[in-house]
């Protein structure tokens, strides 16, 4: 695979993905059921807090609770405003914004939202999604003992495609570090990364204290570093689970091997990124028409994905709604399943390629910190 051809990259992937799908799936589906029930548990707990809050104290202005349904993030419980601030205090409106990450966002009186943004994460870091973050090495290392890519990363040992149960036994005699590495992942690229707008959440005073423009050049700054990070230490998972390192030489080990080539990982990032979100939007958004036709109270929805708005879905736009009811327990779950199947599908496909792309740089730098203490 040579280091300048994407287009070999991106083939490579899909015929892994296609070849060895089986083995993959088995090694995430006992996580990615757990991610799923954690999901739906934490939406019902929220919804019961929620509606607790309005009850115990009165919050002005509400009345209930009701769901904000998306095309990429799915749905979530939130407050339905009373009928007369509807009326008198939402109006149509439009914002861009091109940096970091270029957004224009067009939001009705209706509570309905259609948006566009140039987004790179694809899988966003929720507790649910964080579980799913630890099948990132099992997969690293089912991938690298793949025959076909084993022959790329030239090892001596003569290995036949691993099983689920192998791989995960394997994985397990680095539980520990799999956890206190997942967390120092998470702490550098949403924490430190993020720490002024972790200041401005602890002390608001001192957003009020400080120009505006200082306030919004921080929060870039903030940005740029979450971005650095996150390119940065993304080979940590192949570094921790094929190399003997220490928990924090596997941070140095991937800051070393990717040293050189941040521009290049960050278009890979962009451009896989982006794809995932796009066919994530184009499958809720077919869910959800599809569930539209059979619970009524997803009518709002579509009405919402006109033709026009669900094309642009394969463009990278997204379409948010307010439904005016909470939908019933059943179609509730339902969309919560598929959209963990959806992120469940995309999981590998980030592990494949961290994992070539790490390959490809140990050639590059054999002895870049190899056996990082």
């Amino acid at each position: 695979m040579p280091n300048d051809q994407h287009t070999n990259l991106a083939r490579t992937i899909v015929t892994l993905y296609r070849n060895h799908w089986r083995l993959f799936w088995r090694i995430m589906m006992p996580v990615a059921i757990i991610a799923i029930m954690l999901e739906i548990a934490m939406f019902f707990y929220l919804r019961t807090g929620l509606e607790k809050e309005i009850k115990d104290r009165g919050v002005p202005y509400v009345e209930a609770v009701t769901a904000h349904v998306s095309t990429s993030s799915g749905i979530y419980p939130i407050f339905k405003f009373k009928r007369e601030v509807d009326d008198t205090g939402s109006s149509s409106s439009m914002s861009w914004q091109f940096y970091l990450i270029p957004t224009f966002q067009s939001t009705d009186g209706k509570g309905r939202t259609w948006k566009w943004e140039l987004d790179f994460l694809g899988l966003n870091y929720s507790l649910p999604i964080t579980f799913l973050l630890l099948t990132f090495c099992p997969l690293s290392l089912a991938v690298a003992r793949i025959p076909a890519v084993s022959q790329i990363s030239n090892t001596t040992e003569d290995l036949s495609t691993p099983t689920a149960r192998e791989v995960w036994r394997d994985t397990g005699r680095k539980a520990l570090m799999v956890f206190a590495a997942l967390f120092i992942f998470i702490l550098l690229i949403d924490v430190v990364a993020n720490l002024y707008g972790l200041v401005l959440a602890l002390v608001p005073s001192l957003g009020r204290m400080l120009p505006f423009q200082l306030t919004s050049f921080l929060i870039r700054v903030s940005g740029v570093f979450h971005i650095y990070f996150l390119v940065t230490m993304s080979l940590y998972n192949p570094c921790l689970i094929l190399e003997n390192n220490s928990l924090i030489g596997v941070f140095r080990r991937s800051h070393a091997l990717v040293c050189g080539a941040r521009v290049r990982f960050f278009g890979i990032y962009l451009l896989t990124g982006w794809i995932a979100s796009i066919l994530t939007s184009v499958l809720l958004g077919v869910t959800l028409l599809v569930f539209s036709l059979f619970v009524s109270d997803l009518a709002q929805v579509r009405d919402a994905l006109s033709p026009l708005k669900f094309l642009s879905l394969f463009i990278g736009g997204d379409v948010e709604v307010v439904l005016p009811e909470l939908l019933s327990v059943r179609a509730t779950v339902a969309i919560f399943i598929v959209k963990g199947l959806i992120t469940t599908f995309f999981v590998p496909i980030w592990a494949i390629l961290t994992t070539l792309l790490y390959l490809e740089r140990v050639r590059v730098k054999p002895n870049a910190l190899k056996e990082a203490v």
